[in-house]
Formats: structure tokens, C-alpha cells, sequence
């Protein structure tokens, strides 16, 4: 199977579970949890180029919540979510986003790791200052994932 055999099953599944938007991307637990594991590879592959050493890595929710808000899409999401729920919805659009075509997972593995070069993401940084660099490289994304998705939208209802 290829990769693209792969996405095109994926879209149908969406299709199937009736998910056609970001903010009903944002709603699914499972699609969240998918994202989870695909946000993991894609800090896990950013760090390990910026660190030139392989690394395996975790986002907490907390950090993508605030990737949310630095992105200026926190007004999308469900109202009345603490952080982790935040963070699940971050991980279901960085999922949903894939799964559309939005990105390659080598793309967004370049724009986190392009971001921690150009803010300085080293060792030594004090846990709030490593935190918000990480979801700053996040807000990249998740700003790109929205922009195609509204660029999507203008398209289809042309």
C-alpha cells in the first residue's frame, strides 16, 4: 500500500464518521488519539535533526494547548476545555491536517524543526522557556493546517 492509498482510505474514513471541518475534526476522541501518537513522531523527528541525535519524544497537552492560543485558533475549539482537552483538539486537527493532504509528515518535521533553530531550542533552557519555544513550532503548523483548510473552503464554494 502506498502512501497515497493510505490517505485516500483515511479520507473516506473521515467521510464515513461525518468529519468534513477542523471543528469537527476537533470533537473526535478518536482522531485525537490518532493525532497523539502523530504528533509525537513529528516532535520526535524535528527534535532528533535539531538535537542530531536520535530522541524520543512526548508533547504534553499543555504545550499544544498553548500552541492553540499562540496560533490564534483557541476561538474554534469547544468552549470550556481545560488544557488537556486542548491538547486533544490540537491533536486532531494536526491528524485531520495529514489526513487531508495539508502536509507531509517530512513538511511539518521541517517547519518544527526550522522553528527550533530560528528560537533557539537548546539544552539548558528553563522548562517554561523550552515549553513555549515547542509550541511556538506547533502554532506554525496549526496556523498552515487552518490557512489550507479556509483556502479548501473559498475553493469548493466557487
Amino acid at each position: 500500500m502506498t502512501s497515497v492509498s493510505l490517505l485516500t482510505e483515511l479520507n473516506t474514513l473521515l467521510n464515513q464518521e461525518g468529519i468534513h471541518s477542523l471543528q469537527a475534526a476537533m470533537r473526535h476522541k478518536g482522531l485525537a488519539q490518532l493525532g497523539d501518537s502523530l504528533t509525537n513522531l513529528l516532535f520526535s523527528l524535528a527534535f532528533s535533526l535539531h538535537s542530531t541525535g536520535f530522541q524520543g519524544e512526548k508533547v504534553a497537552g499543555k504545550t499544544l494547548a498553548s500552541a492553540l492560543r499562540f496560533a490564534e485558533l483557541r476561538e474554534i475549539a469547544p468552549s470550556r476545555l481545560d488544557a488537556h482537552g486542548l491538547g486533544d483538539c490540537v491533536e486532531a486537527m494536526i491528524a485531520y491536517g495529514w489526513i487531508r493532504g495539508f502536509f507531509t509528515i517530512p513538511e511539518a518535521a521541517q517547519v518544527l524543526r526550522e522553528n527550533f533553530i530560528q528560537v533557539g531550542l537548546e539544552p539548558g533552557l528553563r522548562k517554561v522557556e523550552r515549553v513555549e519555544r515547542i509550541a511556538r513550532g506547533f502554532a506554525l503548523l496549526l496556523r498552515q493546517i487552518w490557512e489550507k483548510e479556509q483556502t479548501l473552503l473559498a475553493l469548493e464554494s466557487q
